[in-house]
């Protein structure tokens, strides 16, 4: 050491090993501070985001509607003839419309006073007297025609399938005035919505609204109409926006959900407890582990792709029922069973990797104390693993076809239904579901069914969430009681 080379005291060498720790202590925790706020950040962002969907689909759940008819009634309620007419009234019109030096004559033509005449000859003298009727007569509204003429024009208007079908849930004959107007305009004028606004419009500027549909749409019917009913989510699914429902659909995702259960849970519940509990530790288990996981996060389409090829395609007989003896079974196998078991294969990882975690932590304490009072090792796992890990279990399961009911991709693949009227009556019918039809809905160009798509969205969601509450109420109850 030379002697300009300063030397360095060990409380010197202390104090700048001090000094570079607490400037790396404060250098973490700043970088922890920005990790944080980038986390709460993206928390922040994604809440708006979702509120922001949310508050657009319930923008289009009601508001201001004006109505209208897509058929003219002129043209379907057959024109007034003067023999459709009263005395009183063809008198009125013989005496309005006639020449005076006309009037005169007619007593002497036709040898009886104009006043004195039955109904046969008061019809005669109308045609004979006035060239031009029909400004005259014009037509008649259809609130005015008695019931017997609505039902034949309802009949004559309509297909004979729909026909049948109103007349089977109930018999028109029997049906109230009221009824039958409404049905009138329903399935003959086809009453729709001809114009509609938003629900926050429709809440905050309600008077500007009603301005604009008296001066735009005057003597037309209009309402606050709520999309989202109790019949909306009752009544069968239409080719209108106004008289659809989600009936159909909902029949459909249940059905689907049934089968999945029935499915995917004993295979993937039994296939977790197989890894977890029993596989040597070998490359071949390890290859089908880590194929477990990365079938959970293979895209939905995928799957939608394989039921295709094997339930739709190879095995159409088998999951169209004809192998069953199933009268007039769907091509092809597009049936609900198709669509339970593509949906079984879909959820089988997740069930299976949820079954492993909640296998996984029961303490090992409960396996010895079981192994150590002589239970073979199946007995330890079948009466005291398996009880413990059940609420995790089903927790998984649940929230596996929560998921399930949501998806949409591999359902269009193998060939739901974007419209089906007939209710499903069992695993080998043709099928839509709540995805599908919110989808279908969404791609047409009528403003009125995004609104009854978004009141499906809203009892989609409602379902998800209950799945969900369920899962949680399961598994608290459960830990309770263990």
């Amino acid at each position: 050491m030379t002697p300009d080379t300063p030397t360095q005291t060990p409380d010197s060498q202390l104090a700048g090993a001090h000094l570079q720790a607490d400037r790396a202590i404060r250098n973490r925790l700043r970088a922890a501070a920005g990790g944080r706020f980038i986390l709460f950040l993206s928390l922040v962002l994604a809440l708006l985001v979702l509120i922001a969907l949310i508050l657009n689909v319930v923008d289009q759940l009601g508001g201001y509607v004006v109505y209208g008819y897509r058929i003219d009634p002129k043209s379907v309620v057959p024109a007034v003839t003067p023999e459709d007419l009263s005395e009183t009234e063809l008198r009125d019109m013989i005496l309005n419309n006639t020449p005076q030096y006309r009037l005169e004559a007619i007593p002497e033509d036709y040898g009886v006073p104009l006043d004195e005449m039955d109904k046969d000859l008061l019809v005669e003298v109308v045609y004979a007297e006035i060239p031009d009727l029909d400004p005259l007569l014009g037509g008649r509204p259809f609130t005015e025609l008695p019931d017997d003429e609505l039902i034949t024009l309802i009949q004559q208007n309509i297909t004979t399938a729909r026909f049948d079908q109103l007349d089977e849930e109930e018999p028109l004959a029997q049906r109230s005035r009221a009824e039958l107007i409404d049905l009138f305009e329903t399935e003959v004028l086809e009453e729709r919505v001809v114009f509609s606004w938003r629900l926050f419009d429709s809440l905050l500027n309600g008077p500007a609204i009603l301005e604009a549909i008296a001066r735009e749409y005057p003597g037309q019917q209009h309402e606050l109409r709520w999309w989202l009913t109790p019949e909306f989510v009752v009544s069968a699914q239409t080719t209108r926006a106004e008289t659809t429902g989600l009936r159909t659909a909902i029949l459909g995702s249940v059905l689907i959900a049934i089968i999945t259960i029935l499915f995917a849970m004993p295979i993937g519940i039994a296939a977790g407890v197989y890894l977890e509990e029993f596989a040597a530790p070998n490359r071949v288990n390890q290859f089908l582990q880590a194929n477990i996981y990365n079938l959970s996060g293979v895209p939905t389409i995928i799957y939608g792709l394989m039921g295709l090829a094997i339930f739709v395609r190879a095995l159409g007989d088998l999951t169209n029922g004809s192998m069953f003896g199933v009268t007039n079974p769907p091509p092809n196998g597009r049936t609900i069973i198709s669509a339970g078991l593509t949906m079984g294969l879909l959820v089988m990882p997740l069930i299976i990797i949820n079954t492993q975690e909640a296998i996984r932590a029961v303490p090992q304490s409960i396996r010895d104390g079981a192994l150590a009072i002589g239970a073979t090792y199946w007995q330890t796992v079948w009466y005291h693993v398996l009880p413990m890990a059940i609420p995790g279990i089903l927790t998984g399961v649940i929230l596996a076809v929560s998921r399930a009911i949501g998806e949409t991709a591999p359902l269009v693949v193998i060939g739901a239904a974007a419209y089906i009227s007939v209710d499903p009556s069992g695993p080998f019918s043709s099928f839509t579901a709540l995805p599908i039809q919110i989808w279908s809905w969404t791609a047409l160009p009528e403003q009125t069914f995004r609104n009854v798509a978004a009141a499906a969205i809203i009892v989609l969601l409602s379902v998800v969430i209950l799945f969900n509450l369920a899962a949680i109420l399961l598994r608290n109850r459960l830990r309770k009681q263990m």
